[in-house]
């Protein structure tokens, strides 16, 4: 693997990372109920962005696989 395509993939992932958490982060002006609801919606986004990443799927398969 070439070296600055590392790079510059750890500095993407890195960048993306940044802003799912500056999103998830609550915004200080909203009031509670509202900080209360978006934060069950963001938590419920963040779930269902986990739950269909392709590395849990590889996982899952490979699990459901030894299974047998």
């Amino acid at each position: 693997m070439n070296r600055s395509f590392a790079v510059e993939l750890q500095k993407y992932v890195t960048q993306k990372v940044t802003q799912l958490r500056q999103w998830l982060r609550p915004v200080p002006t909203d009031s509670l109920p509202l900080k209360i609801f978006k934060g069950i919606y963001k938590g419920l986004a963040l779930l269902v962005l986990t739950a269909f990443s392709p590395v849990i799927i590889a996982i899952l398969i490979i699990a459901f696989v030894a299974a047998f």
